[in-house]
């Protein structure tokens, strides 16, 4: 093998060919060879990507490994390369990742998951949904493929699932496994109320909070290993969950690294801390805690540490964990806070202290109810207890505070262990578990500068993991073979298991560091000592450090890695003095007591129902103590673990670290391929090329390589034998490749060999065509050039020729000879000319006089028969003119008579109208002036009122004027007094100046009181001036509302006034026209005698003018026999005279009479348009009436009872119109009669029309068609003539109460009893079928049925007995919804007739704006009692509900059509697009028939539009539904294409277009573009557009933003970096070319989502239209069983 893979890489080491070599920077770099490889070479000559040229040396053992094809490069999966190695692996992923912007990538069994440090638009629940239901090779790798074939095997196997995700910190462990629980919850949703899956979600927010951490690689780094086991019942939903976890990072409690931090759950509560429910905690900043505080970070930038707390504490109320519970967990926290904050001081060299007032001690206690007394002297002091005595020995302060920590992590490993159990018993269920699936988040191989015990368990857990790997890895490469039928060969792997044994087997490590854990003395370096006296030269894996003796290094199978042993017992140990354990046992805090109790660990609900077969026996010590290390409960858990994956089907995902420095999208080579190494990728490479890598299925093998058949190769049916034949030919050693029953094996490089061998082909067919072309341009060049010389040629030769010939004697003898040639010529010419002009002179003398002679007998043998001929037809014109005349004026006359009728009966009807409308105004004036004379005696009463108010007021005001003066005098009398005194006491103080003093005392107080006097005065005058001011007001208010009614009073007088003159000319009007009654019926006597003497003249002038035509027409054809003269002149004798021109000037004399005669009956004819003209309008008129007519009638029967019987009262009474009624039923009488008669007539005129005058001429036909004409027209007068009568009719039996109605007239209602409402529902929803009802011409008639119930109901008044049945009617249709919800016939029935029933309800409502499209009779059949607007809106929300269910139904039944159809089919026959696809293959290649076609969805969609117009389905809503069903395919369409990588070419984009184009022939073809539904595929139009177009300069990004306007930047960009090329002649997408378009595409407004919403539905317009089927007119069919019902 190993020769075989020499010699293929050896064929291939050519010029051009390229190749990777190692670099230091990048692992690996590309080379072109630029010259031949020989055997024996040293040196590989080669040219790097930068131009740099190399002579690189090789090995002939080791080559340069080859770089694949740049079409295999960005594979979905890392097994479709043909050269698998890690070069080839690196590569594709950084393709995949940097340029295409893909973290996933299969590889093989596994999925590669790379860190995008970046939130990604591909994880919501519509991505969830395009997932669910898929096969993993139909789509590009993502969590959800892997999720969904976990939970689609065990759906289909019974059989229990595992997803075991794997990778260092900070590579995305956590959030892969989150996403597949996400996917889980979305996709299996518990049928009960419990909400299970959100409860199992909610579990990751807690246990991130306590177990996850910032580290200097990753700012959310698990600390622990998880397992979460999802239980799901036999119906494969939600049940409940388990978690187990592993290895929980204690030491992170007590210390942190630089610019880390502690776990998430300490910042959260530090950060609530000054919250109201977290104050008696009496916590601070992060930055108070020695615990928190260590690595200098207490933050984390993007992190809102409050928000997270109020985030974790709904999840553990989510889960059912209550308030005291969730503050007991706080308080402990707390409590370890504190106690990192104790100051314990050092006493010498050999004590410590801790001071008792310690304020973080006593709160530590307090939080935990402990003895703060014991716990400082315990923790500075420690018990040792022998056989004899128990001494108490003090310990120094690094001993102490490492008690102090050991306690800390002891109190925290236990909190999360009590907490993680709280959650199982949240998630527990009730019932036997069907199946689970398993999610192990765990710890990736880890290797750091200094490596320790949690290195070693890590590292130990994944050797683990990498053999149970191997071992399914291998197990299913055998599984595929002999599926197969391959013949199995044992390949070479790498197996870890003495690895293992050196770890865990007797007298390993893990089992010597135990033994020296329970030795008093034990230390780190006698361990490590007797690792290297049992190990070292002993075991191949185990080596020595040559500069250190403190560490050790195990090979693994992934690395060398170096161990530091310090502190390997310690951790091992994980020990807490008893004593202090003793202290914590005893608190009166339940929870801290329980901690530490002698319990047995709990066992989960969950273990018992796990069968499982353990691989190896779990080795187990007798030694107690010995089981209670870290190591042995680790190795315990592993095994558990290990058993519990072996019982499962396993399924891998490797999270992988792109860099260091957490840049988004950035690719560190080194890291990446450190990682590859480690987590076993790059191991399933190797073993996958060490047998057959490359698997191909016959048909895309095919499909490929067609090209590379020979005809008669091709013209063999079967596809598979075709192969077998062309690798026979192609592949000469028949150990490179294998064929299966299903799928072609090929060992390394083979597929590379058949690209080369396809792109050979393709060259060389690309070579002729060029040969071809570019021969066929020259040669047409070449022919170009040759005729231009030879033109060139002939020119020169032609001048040398002259030249040569141009001397003066050659040109005298030329010119001689011209004028010899010339006069011999002309002789010639004239004696020849002068013989044929005398032949010709005698022969034309001849011949016209034969012909003079013929034209000359010819004459005279016809001028007699043109003589009859003219004055024949000259009298038939006359004839028929005259008799056309008259017929006209019979017409004419008819129609004056009939309007005569017509103008009678119209003044009968005035006549009566004004004589209704007298008597109702006679009566309204009598009522009015009793109105009137109330109202003047109201207004004399209001009027005496005013006088009254006036003369209070008169009176009110002489009073108010009065008190006024009286105030105003008295102010005047007290001014006066003040003067006087003024003036006194200005004397007095001259001559009493000593008693000035007492004076001015008494004269202030004097002024004092006079003014508060004068102040109060004036207030009370001022405010009874205000009283009467504002009496004053109101009196003129009342006023002037007297005033207004007044004049209003006034207005209504002369309304009353000017309405009884308008009624005493009306009345004045109805008698003049009563009086010309007698006069119109003389005038209608006289005419109907003038036409019944018309047409007696009219009749027999037409029989004799039919009897002479007949008579002169038999004469003529009697007279002329055409045949005779035919048979007298033979064809000499036509010639002749055909040359003469005698025949022609006889032909010429009959189309000149036939001409006039054309022309005399074309003016008759311009005369009978005219005539038919005036009919028409006279048509019009008649319309217009019957306009006039019908609204008489609405205007009849609006009129309410008590005016019906007070109208035939009057009419009783008055002697004038029975008289009236009798004049106008004589003339109907007549006029019938007259119209019988005319009916006649025209009949005879039609029946005797003459056949013989059709062969005569063709002015007869014309004559017949004008009279057919004139016939029609008349019977489009007799039919208007008609409906006038019945209108008539109709508007007399609306004004006399007593006339009967007709017998058998339907009115359009349905009778029932109230006990058959359950009998019409039963038969006319519940059992109605919809196949026998859309036979009937009628659509909706089940809902005009019901509606004439309704009207029956609304008929008889009765309110309970109408909404019994509407109650009734909408809860049959919503049972038979429900009972059918996945029956598109029968939803499709019952949308248009609770659609039609609902139109029903506005038609015949009553209102309007529904009413304007109504017959007369429709509104005459309007509900009358009831307003059934709550009704409507009631079956508006029915018809929406039953339209949704009806989308739904539509859309679950073409939707699994839509990718196959659209997507996979290929319409354009032999434009494939198909490429290998490694490991997990595409359900559409592994077998073709029985898929979907783009056929199947246009059957499925006019299937849907047939069934829909069958139903009677409303055009409008037909249209919706059809947009609805584009949108979906378009969107499900666009959202697979963003998730298939390999659909995404310049071919598959021809192939959506073509599908396209289909759906919009579709829509032309049901006449459906109007629907709007085109737009809706505008953005799968543009993205297979945008796979179409030119990717490279600026003006085609350009292009790109203008044109795709449907499609959002993130939609666009993922196309442009998921274009995969098909051939090598396409070109990929560059990366500057993507972020060019992405720069001009930034200014748009558009959201981040990349798929498109599949259940997004448009909003429903249900637009109103009227039904045009009378409800009288509709009959019940024999099948709907509705006997009991009766037409009203």
């Amino acid at each position: 093998m190993v020769i075989a893979e020499l010699a293929a890489v050896l064929f291939f080491l050519f010029q051009y060919n390229r190749v990777w070599i190692p670099d230091s920077e990048e692992v690996w770099q590309s080379a072109e060879i630029t010259k031949d490889y020989k055997a024996g070479d040293h040196f590989l000559h080669v040219q790097l990507e930068d131009g740099t040229e190399l002579d690189y040396p090789v090995d002939p053992p080791a080559l340069p490994p080859l770089r694949n094809p740049d079409i295999l490069v960005g594979e979905n999966d890392l097994t479709a390369l043909s050269y698998l190695h890690e070069p080839a692996v690196l590569h594709n992923l950084k393709v995949r990742f940097v340029e295409s912007r893909l973290i996933y990538t299969y590889s093989g069994i596994i999925l590669v998951a790379i860190n995008p440090y970046k939130q990604l638009p591909i994880y919501g629940d519509a991505i969830i949904h395009a997932y669910s239901g898929q096969n993993m090779g139909d789509m590009d790798p993502h969590i959800f493929a892997v999720a969904e074939e976990a939970y689609k095997q065990m759906a289909r196997n019974s059989k229990n699932q595992s997803i075991i995700v794997s990778g260092e910190s900070g590579a995305g462990k956590t959030v892969s496994a989150r996403y597949t629980m996400r996917y889980f919850a979305t996709v299996s949703k518990s049928s009960s109320n419990a909400h299970v899956e959100d409860k199992v979600l909610a579990s990751n927010p807690i246990t991130e909070a306590v177990g996850n951490a910032k580290t200097t690689r990753n700012d959310n780094s698990s600390r622990f290993g998880k397992y979460t086991e999802i239980s799901f019942d036999p119906s494969y939903r939600i049940i409940g969950a388990n978690m187990r976890t592993y290895l929980l990072e204690k030491s992170r409690v007590v210390f942190q690294s630089e610019n880390e931090r502690n776990y998430h759950i300490f910042y959260q509560l530090c950060a609530s801390a000054m919250q109201p429910e977290f104050k008696h905690l009496k916590l601070g900043s992060a930055e108070e805690f020695h615990y928190t505080r260590m690595g200098g970070s207490t933050t984390i930038e993007g992190v809102d540490d409050r928000a997270n707390m109020i985030e974790t504490q709904k999840t553990f109320a989510l889960l059912g964990l209550k308030e005291d519970f969730q503050m007991d967990v706080f308080k402990t926290l707390a409590a370890i806070l504190h106690l990192g904050n104790l100051e314990i001081t050092a006493v010498g060299d050999e004590r410590s202290s801790i001071n008792l007032e310690d304020n973080h001690l006593n709160i530590f206690c307090e939080l935990l109810e402990l003895n703060s007394d014991k716990m400082a002297q315990w923790l500075c002091h420690r018990k040792i207890i022998t056989t004899s005595e128990t001494v108490i020995k003090p310990m120094t302060k690094p001993q102490a505070l490492n008690a102090r920590d050991a306690l800390a992590k002891k109190i925290y490993s236990h909190l999360f262990d009590y907490i993680v159990e709280r959650i199982n018993q949240a998630l527990q269920f009730s019932g036997k578990q069907h199946t689970f699936i398993g999610v192990l988040d765990i710890y990736g191989f880890e290797t750091f500068d200094v490596n320790s015990f949690e290195q070693f368990c890590i590292n130990y857990a994944n050797e683990k993991l990498q053999q149970q790997f191997n071992l399914h890895v291998f197990k299913l490469e055998q599984e595929e073979y002999m599926k197969e039928d391959i013949p199995w060969t044992l390949i070479d792997f790498y197996d870890n298991q003495p690895v293992i044994d050196l770890i865990e087997a007797k007298m390993g490590i893990l089992e010597l560091l135990d033994e020296e854990c329970l030795l008093p003395h034990g230390t780190d370096e006698n361990w490590l000592q007797k690792l290297y006296n049992n190990f070292v030269n002993k075991n191949a894996l185990f080596e020595k450090p040559r500069m250190s003796n403190t560490s050790f290094i195990i090979q693994h199978f992934a690395d060398k890695v170096e161990y530091k042993c310090e502190g390997f017992l310690e951790k091992n140990r994980d020990t807490v003095y008893e004593v202090l354990m003793e202290i914590l046992k005893e608190s009166k805090f339940r929870l801290c007591a329980d901690f530490f109790q002698d319990s047995p660990v709990s066992i989960s609900p969950f273990s018992s129902t796990i069968s499982i077969k353990s691989a190896r026996p779990v080795l187990k010590s007798p030694n107690k103590q010995l089981r209670m290390t870290v190591g042995s409960k680790f190795r315990s858990s592993l095994s558990l673990l290990m058993e519990t994956l072996n019982a499962t089907t396993p399924h891998y995902v490797r999270c992988i670290k792109p860099n260091d420095e957490k840049q988004p999208f950035e690719f560190d080579s080194k890291r990446v391929a450190q990682q590859l190494r480690a987590c076993g990728v790059l191991e399933t490479i190797r073993i996958s090329a060490q047998s057959y890598p490359s698997r191909w299925t016959y048909i895309e093998f095919f499909s490929r390589y067609s090209i590379l058949m020979t005809q008669q190769e091709l013209s063999f049916s079967d596809k598979k034998q075709i192969c077998k034949i062309v690798l026979q030919r192609l592949i000469q050693d028949p150990n490179q490749y294998q064929s299966g029953r299903t799928k072609i094996f090929f060992r390394a490089g083979q597929v590379a060999y058949l690209e080369k061998l396809r792109s050979d082909k393709l060259r060389h067919a690309c070579i002729v065509i060029q040969t071809s072309v570019r021969g066929w341009l020259q040669r047409r060049r070449f022919l170009c050039m040759k005729q231009a010389a030879i033109t060139i040629q002939q020119y020169f030769r032609g001048q040398r020729a002259v030249r040569q010939a141009i001397t003066a004697q050659a040109l005298k003898q030329t010119w001689a000879a011209i004028i010899i040639q010339k006069y011999c010529r002309g002789y010639l010419v004239r004696k020849l000319c002068q013989l044929i002009h005398v032949a010709a002179v005698t022969i034309q003398a001849y011949t016209r006089g034969f012909l003079a002679r013929k034209k000359y007998r010819k004459m005279l043998e016809e001028h007699k028969a043109v003589i009859l001929q003219k004055y024949a037809r000259a009298w038939l014109a006359r004839r028929r003119f005259q008799n056309i005349r008259r017929f006209v004026l019979n017409i004419q006359l008819s129609y004056r008579v009939q309007r005569l009728q017509k103008k009678i009966e119209e003044q009968s009807k005035e006549n009566h109208g004004l004589l209704e409308r007298l008597t109702n105004l006679a009566s309204t004036r009598v009522n009015d002036l009793d109105t009137i004379q109330k109202l003047e005696l109201e207004l004399e009463r209001l009027a005496a009122q005013k006088r009254t108010y006036e003369e209070k007021g008169k009176k009110y005001k002489e009073d108010s004027e009065q008190k006024i003066l009286k105030l105003e005098i008295q102010n005047k009398e007290l001014r006066e007094q003040k003067e006087t005194l003024e003036v006194k006491l200005q004397e007095k103080t001259e001559e009493m100046k000593e008693k000035m003093d007492d004076l001015t005392k008494q004269l202030f107080d004097d002024v004092r009181k006079e003014e508060s006097q004068r102040m109060y005065g004036s207030k009370i005058s001022f405010s009874q001036k205000q009283d009467y001011e504002k009496e004053i007001a109101s009196l003129k208010g009342e006023i002037k509302v007297l005033r207004e009614e007044k004049t209003q009073l006034q207005q209504q007088i002369q309304q009353e006034i000017t309405i009884q003159d308008d009624l005493k000319i009306e009345v004045g009007q109805l008698t003049k026209q009563a009086q010309k009654i007698p006069e119109l019926q003389k005038e209608i006597e006289l005419l109907q005698t003038q036409k019944l003497d018309v047409e007696k003249q009219a009749q027999s002038q037409k029989r004799e003018m039919r009897e002479k035509m007949s008579e002169v027409t038999k004469q003529l054809l009697e007279s002329y026999d055409f045949e005779d003269v035919r048979s007298r002149l033979s064809t000499e004798d036509l010639e002749h005279l055909n040359e003469d021109g005698e025949l022609w000037f006889a032909y010429e004399g009959l189309k000149k009479a036939t001409r006039v005669l054309e022309s005399h009956f074309q003016s008759q004819k311009e005369n009978y348009e005219k005539e038919i003209e005036g009919l028409n309008l006279k048509v019009e008129h008649l319309s217009q009436d019957i306009n006039h007519l019908q609204k008489l009638f609405r205007e009849e029967n609006d009129i309410n009872d008590s005016i019906r019987l007070e109208v035939s009262r009057l009419t009783s009474e008055n002697m004038v119109i029975p008289d009236l009624k009798q004049q106008v039923s004589e003339l109907e009488n007549q006029k019938l009669d007259l119209e019988n008669r005319l009916q006649e007539q025209t009949a005879k005129l039609k029946g005797k029309v003459p056949l013989q005058s059709v062969t005569v001429s063709p002015v007869l036909q014309l004559r017949i068609d004008l009279e057919e004409e004139l016939d029609m027209k008349d019977r489009i007068i007799k039919k208007l003539e008609d409906q006038i009568k019945t209108l008539t009719k109709t508007i007399e039996k609306g004004s006399d109460v007593h006339v009967s109605t007709l017998d058998k007239e339907y009115i359009g209602m349905m009778e029932y009893k109230r006990e058959d409402e359950e009998r019409i529902v039963q038969n006319l929803i519940l059992d109605l079928k919809p196949r026998g009802v859309v036979v009937n011409t009628i659509p909706g008639l089940p809902a005009h049925i019901l509606f004439m119930c309704v009207r029956y109901a609304d008929y008889l008044n009765d309110a309970d007995m109408l909404k019994s049945f509407i109650n009734v009617t909408i809860d049959g249709i919503k049972q038979v919804v429900k009972e059918n919800s996945e029956d598109f016939e029968m939803l499709s029935f019952w949308l248009s007739n609770t659609y039609y029933f609902l139109n029903c309800l506005k038609q015949y409502s009553g209102e309007e704006e529904f009413m304007k499209h109504n017959t007369p009779r429709q509104n005459n059949n309007c509900l009358k009692h009831f307003d059934l607007s709550e009704y409507r809106q009631v079956l508006s929300d029915l018809a929406i509900q039953i339209y949704h269910q009806f989308i739904l139904v539509m859309e679950n039944n073409i939707q699994h059509m839509i990718v196959p159809g659209m997507l996979e089919y290929e319409s354009l026959q032999g434009i494939s697009g198909l490429k290998p696809t490694g490991f997990r293959k595409r359900s559409s290649s592994i077998d073709d028939t029985d898929t979907y076609t783009m056929t199947s969805i246009l059957q499925q969609l006019s299937y849907f539009y047939s069934t829909m117009c069958q139903n009677g389905l409303d055009s409008e809503l037909l249209k919706q539904a059809v947009k609805q069903l584009f949108f979906l395919i378009g969107a499900v369409t666009l959202n697979s294409l963003f998730l298939r990588k390999d659909m995404c070419s310049c071919r598959k984009g021809m192939q959506i277009r073509c599908n396209i184009s289909y759906l919009e022939e579709w829509l032309k073809d049901k006449n459906l573009q109007s629907s709007n539904a085109k737009e809706t595929l505008e953005p799968l139009s543009q993205a297979a557009w945008l796979l179409q177009v030119k990717k490279i300069t600026d003006d085609d990004a350009k292009e790109i933003c203008e044109h795709c306007t449907s499609l959002s930047t993130v939609q666009i960009v993922k196309i442009l970096n998921s274009y995969t090329p098909i051939d090598d002649f396409e070109k990929r997408v560059t990366p500057s070319f993507v972020r060019k378009v992405q720069a001009m595409l930034n200014n748009r407004e558009d959201g981040p989502q990349l798929m498109l919403d599949t259940k997004y539905h448009f909003q429903v317009m249900f637009p109103f239209t009227p039904s045009p089927h009378a409800l009288e007119m509709i009959q019940v069919p024999s099948s709907f069983k509705l006997g009991f019902l009766t037409r009203v």
